[in-house]
């Protein structure tokens, strides 16, 4: 886990996460283990799931917001959130999979000073071949995310 992510955790509880089972879509499951490479900052595992081409939208008027296409871009908007906080920690809610497309849901909690960020994410993917290919990283309170990440 990197250490702006597990700083925050060391102040909260983790909420409970519903555990997945073999009823889950293998999307679900494929979303989990990236997540799961991504909070354990095995940079090779996550972008080993996701498509040559991927392109991350982050919607909103923040100093984060933009459409990245390809791992430097990606790996650059995670620098600029890295940048942005001095604690990030986005503890996964439930995944879910269908043939074309994963979702996950995660409570979102940053601190950055004296300020503080709690809200909760969707993390919509489309799936092509067997990869992730596109994702929608969409805040449910999106004037939280963009009163917090203040363009500079």
């Amino acid at each position: 886990m990197t250490g702006y992510s597990s700083a925050l955790m060391a102040e909260h509880e983790a909420p409970p996460m519903r555990p997945l089972t073999d009823a889950d879509h293998p999307n679900a499951h494929m979303l989990f283990k990236a997540h799961q490479a991504f909070k354990a900052g095995d940079v090779d595992a996550l972008f080993a799931a996701m498509a040559d081409d991927v392109v991350w939208h982050v919607p909103g008027d923040s100093s984060v917001s933009g459409t990245y296409r390809g791992r430097e871009e990606i790996l650059g908007n995670f620098a600029m959130l890295q940048a942005a906080v001095d604690a990030y920690w986005a503890h996964p809610l439930d995944y879910f999979g269908s043939d074309n497309h994963a979702v996950l849901i995660a409570e979102v909690r940053a601190r950055k000073a004296d300020r503080r960020l709690e809200t909760k994410e969707a993390m919509t993917w489309r799936i092509e071949n067997g990869k992730l290919k596109e994702c929608w990283h969409m805040c449910l309170e999106p004037e939280k995310w963009d009163a917090f990440f203040l363009k500079p």
